[in-house]
This record gives C-alpha cells, sequence and structure tokens, in this order.
C-alpha cells in the first residue's frame, strides 16, 4: 500500500484502522507531515502501539478509537481515506461504505487493500470465519467495486494477486463531484 499512496502535505488522511501505525510512519517520512492525519483503530492495544512508534510526529497527528461504522468526524472531512486490510472486519460494510463516501470530499481518494475471496482462498477464508472468534466477512475485488459504485465512487486503479493460498486485491476509488 505505501508504494501505492499518492499523498501530499495538503491531505487531509484518514486511516480507518491503522493498528500498529506501520503505513503511517512510512507516510510520515515519504510525504509528511500533512495537513491533518487522522489514525483511527477500535483496538486501544493497537493505538498504543501506533502512538509509541509515532511518538515523534504526535503533535501533528490525531489518535482516535471508533468502529468504522461509528466514526464521529463531519461530513467531507477528508481528501483520503485508507483502508489498509481491515475491510473483511468491518460487520456492517455497506454502512462503512456509505460512512466512507460521506467523509470524504468530492473527488477524494478512497484507498482500500484487502483479502480477496477467490480460487483456493474461498476454503481458507471460509475456515478463517469458522475458527476466528472476531467477524470475518471477505469479499471479492468485483463484489466491493459494485459496492464502491454503489455508493458513489469510480474506481481509478484496481489490482489483484496472490502469495501462496492468500489473495488480496488493491482498489483505488474517487468520490463522485456530486453528493449523494
Amino acid at each position: 500500500m505505501a508504494s501505492k499512496l499518492k499523498l501530499h502535505q495538503t491531505d487531509e488522511i484518514l486511516d480507518v484502522s491503522a493498528g500498529t501505525g506501520l503505513l503511517a510512519d512510512m507516510v510520515m517520512q515519504k510525504s509528511g507531515p500533512f495537513k491533518r492525519l487522522v489514525l483511527n483503530d477500535p483496538s486501544e492495544g493497537m493505538l498504543a502501539q501506533a502512538k509509541y512508534l509515532l511518538r515523534h510526529h504526535a503533535k501533528v497527528i490525531e489518535f482516535t478509537s471508533h468502529f468504522s461504522e461509528n466514526l464521529p468526524f463531519e461530513d467531507e472531512s477528508f481528501t483520503q481515506i485508507i483502508c489498509l486490510n481491515s475491510f473483511h472486519y468491518y460487520v456492517d460494510q455497506k454502512a462503512v461504505m456509505a460512512h466512507f463516501s460521506r467523509l470524504l470530499k468530492p473527488g477524494g481518494t478512497l484507498w482500500m487493500l484487502d483479502w480477496n475471496r477467490v480460487g483456493l482462498f474461498k476454503v481458507a477464508s471460509f475456515l478463517i470465519d469458522l475458527l476466528s472468534p472476531e467477524h470475518i466477512n471477505t469479499r471479492t475485488l468485483e463484489e466491493t467495486r459494485q459496492l464502491c459504485r454503489a455508493n458513489g465512487f469510480t474506481v481509478q486503479d484496481e489490482e489483484q494477486w496472490g502469495f501462496r493460498v492468500w489473495r488480496f486485491f488493491f482498489l483505488r476509488c474517487e468520490r463522485e463531484e456530486k453528493s449523494l
């Protein structure tokens, strides 16, 4: 994801599920500081690790801990939203995607990288969902693309690949200019 992101210091960025802050650390070194950078993660433990990793940038980063279905930000608050390897955890993916559309400014970019439920990974995904205590809802690239389009996004770039049995997809989507 870090190699695909095109971020500028004038951007207002939301990393929806920032985890331990590894991606944020990379983008801060490459392109930061930014007009606004919000790192959100519902896990306080992950967020604590991100705060420690990014302690030298703490004055220019906002840390929040909300579920992606309930992000409390104003409409059209961000020019960029990053969703890295977390969409499969969201319980109400349709609500999350509508939220992304609401939060992005017209012309803003949604960057997504997630598991791709195709090929042999269909079986792995089923087993992970069956055995995991967490909610898992892996989608295919096509299903995610349709969900994006239904929420006012135009797909600008996409890619899919595999590593052993794992399958992944990447999407870069732009929020359409007209308000939903």
